[in-house]
């Protein structure tokens, strides 16, 4: 059952920010990997990689994709902190396109699904972002496939949106606005751990038909966070309440006017609820302790 570094892994939204770390150390690791983008001509991958092109809307692109593949790992999903570029994108993409992937993974003889969602993932009302994620996990939950779902909370390292946003606004701006008051709680998780999560995954049967919650090694409230960016890059900065009425309105007026607003209505979504799951989630799971944020701030910086 276990994956060999022979079979062949795919790996979906192979260009996206955990789909290029992961297909990045299973190469150095010696796996047998396809990366699975919708445009080839905007990919560089690793030079022993071989690439598929295909569409999770598009169902009748994945038949050649999941070819001969063992184990899928799914990394293709809109975001929520990027805007929906058309109404209904995200459930067409992240729900629906599951669906596509599973029916077409069973049909390849796929023996294992590993899969990305998010912390805090439910069951949650139609037309909300949270909807199209919790479609996503059902999607793999009902595929008849053995599967693990990992839900890493916000994540940080090399590429990171979520740190990299948010030192964008503190560079530029001598007031910076605390979604909800700054008190909602994270538990950010490097990405170099997400993709050690990913590869136990892959090989140990322990692991599957369940979601596993991960943070990283530390809770912080919102506020923590930009106050930690902010140290690391030497800013003083005037951190104010923002309510989440006028957050909500803001993000709507700029998700109208631009097309990669710096807030968006879906990831506004994740400020409703603690971000967090035990401390010692991954130790126990996974068998390592992960990276605290603030820690790895002061050793690579915003950028790192």
């Amino acid at each position: 059952m276990s994956a060999r570094n022979d079979d062949l892994i795919v790996v979906t939204g192979a260009n996206g920010f955990v789909g290029r770390h992961v297909v990045s150390r299973l190469a150095q690791a010696g796996y047998t990997l396809r990366a699975v983008v919708r445009d080839s001509s905007r990919y560089s991958p690793p030079p022993e990689v071989a690439v598929a092109e295909a569409d999770l809307v598009r169902a009748e692109s994945l038949t050649g994709a999941l070819e001969g593949a063992g184990t899928v790992i799914h990394c293709a999903a809109i975001t929520a902190n990027l805007k929906e570029p058309y109404p209904g994108a995200y459930q067409k993409v992240n729900g629906l396109g599951a669906e596509n992937l599973a029916v077409a993974a069973r049909a390849a003889g796929v023996r294992r699904l590993v899969v990305i969602s998010g912390l805090g993932t439910q069951p949650a009302a139609a037309g909300t972002y949270m909807a199209t994620r919790w479609a996503l996990e059902e999607a793999v939950r009902n595929s008849g496939i053995p599967h693990v779902i990992l839900q890493p909370s916000v994540q940080f390292g090399d590429g990171a949106e979520f740190v990299a946003a948010l030192a964008r606004l503190i560079r530029t701006s001598p007031v910076v606005p605390a979604l909800g008051g700054g008190r909602t709680r994270f538990q950010p998780i490097w990405i170099d751990d997400v993709v050690t999560c990913v590869e136990r995954s892959i090989t140990d049967d322990a692991l599957l038909n369940r979601a596993h919650a991960i943070g990283g090694g530390e809770y912080l409230t919102f506020k923590e966070i930009l106050q930690a960016i902010a140290e690391v890059m030497g800013k003083r900065r005037m951190i104010l309440p923002l309510p989440m009425p006028l957050a909500r309105l803001q993000a709507r007026l700029l998700s109208a006017v631009m097309s990669h607003p710096p807030l968006t209505s879906a990831t506004l979504e994740l400020f409703d609820f603690d971000n967090t799951t035990e401390l010692d989630a991954v130790e126990r799971t996974f068998g390592f302790r992960p990276r605290g944020l603030r820690e790895h701030l002061r050793v690579h910086g915003v950028a790192g």
